[in-house]
């Protein structure tokens, strides 16, 4: 259960009315006060919290007393934890408007954050008389009673905040947990209370108040103890607060009560995977394959090994796209042989820290081999990755191993020419799909117009603990079932989506070429360039691929380089060689400007690791990518700013060779 939190002060404008103050000096000084706590006010909301108090304690440079600074103080250093300074402020705030309900509702808070439940019972009294119509009070006025152990109380006073607001759920969700304590509640009555309580806590998770999330999760399994929900989503909580043996004991007593679940089954051994307990990782990843896929667990059952393979002899050619060749992919060898409707190729190099995770988001939707092949083609790994992909895909995944690293692109290109599927999906050994990504597809895909080589679906981004960052910028254009309209514009201009979230016919990869060598991590965004310059892309919605944001991404150190920055000028001259006629000019010009803009907002990335001369040659390619007037002028109002400073010196002196 949890206290009820005080909106932001409301400014009495009253109190700023010029016409009871002097005029002049004092009238003007009184405006700029008033538009500061606006301000402030907007800046506490939107959680910019430095920002917010800067401006109260300007405020109270002008005015030392003024009570709505004061209290904006209190609220941001409960915010922050700092109850005992937010008693200071409130206090202050107090001896100017003794009579504020808002004051002393703030102070009972503090008192109640500090454990000091009779004082905050005082202060709770008080704002009562001064307000007796404020629901919020009344509930928070029945906690402290509660903590004092003052049963009858507490529930009055919770009663009495539901009377006066129906549909104050806190009040209501403290009163039943106060009437479950003292043994008052029927069966029905504890199921109905546990699921309020869940879904506070679920609320306030989203809100990012973790600590009341716990407590009103633990009511929950206290009023229902089989609530598998809430037993998950505290193993949810408790990984967030890197209490790990909790979120263990949380997460297995889930599967306990709901072993059909598969999100709990990944949970549980995402921790065990960031341990590097990766025998343990692999124990519950099978478990659930096994009781929750029927063809894993027959192909489990045959006792199958993979066979770590060299791959062969791969047919070496060029296909001519524009003005550019790029590597060819063969056509199946012997293609009478009915191959299956997917390939999933996942490219491996030494990492082993997610890997598990993303081979379980495959298996757990293989659908058998006559429907899909999974391929992992490991790039050289020391030591090799078999014995743990092996592990978990014994029998199923077809396993290659290169004797020397050939780059990963062609990494990607072979696992490509390998594949026998209609429809190929690269996905990376760090990246993973969820349920439905491969059904969906499918139920579409072999349906779709020949015109479609091309096929993708909404994505997120996500962190190295599995905790969602954002939605992919796709969702901004396209939300329904079928071919992209206006497609190519929008891929030619910058990246929109990522390689896990799309899926390639094997017949587009024949005709126009792999990924190309040469363009490291822009590779993706070529080749998507260049097969919406020859195909329609189809759009399957909901969010079905994550890809993920971590340390180990190879982007920032790409960019202390500058060669990030150089592979992006390649990728729009090339694709600009092959783009359709009506459109070519005004895409590549939009993607100049944009490409532009965006390399020029990196090129502080070498400047702060001290890289100067990656930093120049950013510089440089940005000007290649867009040398127009206006481009110039924006680069040269950059190295005005005081943090471009060495970098202007080393330019003078390549300028003028001193």
């Amino acid at each position: 259960m949890s206290i009820t939190q005080v909106e932001h002060p409301t400014i009495n404008s009253a109190s700023f009315n010029p016409q009871n103050r002097k005029k002049g000096v004092e009238a003007i000084a009184s405006s700029t006060i008033s538009q500061d706590l606006q301000l402030a006010i907007q800046h506490q909301r939107g959680n910019r919290l430095t920002e917010a108090e800067q401006l109260y304690r300007q405020v109270l440079e002008k005015q030392p007393n003024q009570p709505d600074a004061l209290h904006g103080l209190a609220l941001l250093a409960q915010q922050k934890g700092e109850h005992q300074s937010a008693k200071e402020f409130i206090r202050a705030a107090l001896q100017v408007e003794p009579e504020s309900f808002k004051h002393w509702f703030i102070l009972g808070n503090s008192h109640q954050a500090l454990g000091e439940f009779n004082q905050a019972v005082d202060s709770y009294q008080q704002a009562v008389e001064l307000r007796p119509e404020i629901a919020p009070i009344y509930n928070n006025l029945g906690y402290a009673l509660q903590q004092l152990g003052k049963w009858e109380e507490a529930i009055a006073s919770y009663k009495k905040a539901v009377e006066i607001q129906p549909d104050c759920v806190e009040a209501d969700v403290n009163w039943g947990n106060a009437l479950h304590a003292q043994g008052k509640l029927s069966p029905e009555q504890q199921a109905h209370y546990a699921q309020l309580n869940y879904k506070l806590g679920l609320e306030r998770k989203k809100a990012g108040d973790l600590n009341n999330a716990i407590l009103y999760y633990r009511q929950a399994i206290g009023l229902q103890p089989e609530l598998w929900e809430a037993h998950y989503n505290l193993g949810i909580v408790m990984r967030k607060k890197e209490q790990l043996n909790e979120a263990i004991a949380s997460y297995q007593k889930a599967l306990e009560l709901n072993p059909h679940n598969w999100e709990i089954y990944n949970s549980l051994a995402q921790i065990y995977q960031s341990q590097n307990n990766l025998t343990e990782a692999v124990s519950i990843y099978r478990k659930g394959l096994i009781l929750l896929n029927p063809h894993y667990a027959q192909a489990v059952a045959a006792n199958s090994s993979s066979i770590m393979q060299t791959p062969p002899p791969i047919p070496q050619g060029e296909v001519t796209v524009g003005a550019y060749q790029f590597p060819a992919i063969p056509p199946i060898a012997d293609p009478e042989k009915p191959g299956p409707f997917w390939t999933v190729v996942i490219p491996v190099y030494n990492r082993t820290n997610y890997l598990l995770e993303s081979l379980a988001s495959v298996l757990v939707q293989w659908s058998g081999a006559e429907n899909m092949e999974i391929i992992v083609v490991d790039n050289a790994s020391t030591p090799s990755l078999f014995d743990l992909v092996n592990s978990i895909g014994g029998g199923i995944i077809h396993y290659y191993q290169h004797q020397q690293n050939i780059g990963a692109a062609r990494n990607y290109n072979a696992g490509i020419a390998l594949s026998r599927g209609k429809w190929v999906h690269v996905l990376h050994d760090d990246d993973c799909v969820f349920l439905g990504f491969y059904s969906r597809l499918q139920k579409s895909l072999e349906n779709c117009p020949d015109s479609v080589g091309v096929a993708c679906t909404g994505f997120e981004y996500f962190n190295e603990k599995g905790e969602t960052i954002t939605t992919g910028e796709i969702l901004s254009f396209y939300t329904e079932r079928g071919i992209m309209q206006d497609w190519l514009p929008r891929i030619g201009i910058c990246g929109l989506v990522t390689v896990p979230a799309v899926v390639i016919r094997r017949t587009t990869h024949e005709r126009l070429g792999g990924y190309h060598p040469e363009l490291t991590e822009i590779a993706e965004w070529e080749i998507f360039k260049r097969y919406a310059s020859f195909y329609d892309w189809w759009y399957e919605p909901g969010i079905l691929a994550r890809y993920r944001e971590h340390t180990q991404k190879l982007t920032p150190q790409n960019w202390v380089s500058g060669q990030l920055a150089e592979v992006i000028r390649r990728a729009i001259e090339i694709s600009e060689t092959y783009l359709p006629v009506e459109q070519q000019a005004e895409i590549t010009a939009k993607a100049r400007r944009h490409n532009f803009n965006y390399c020029l907002k990196r090129a502080a990335i070498p400047l702060k690791a001290g890289n100067l001369t990656g930093a120049l040659r950013v510089l440089q390619e940005a000007a290649k990518i867009d040398s127009s007037p206006q481009a110039l002028a924006k680069l040269f109002a950059w190295l005005t700013q005081n943090d471009a400073s060495p970098l202007r010196e080393a330019i003078i002196c390549e300028v003028f060779n001193l």
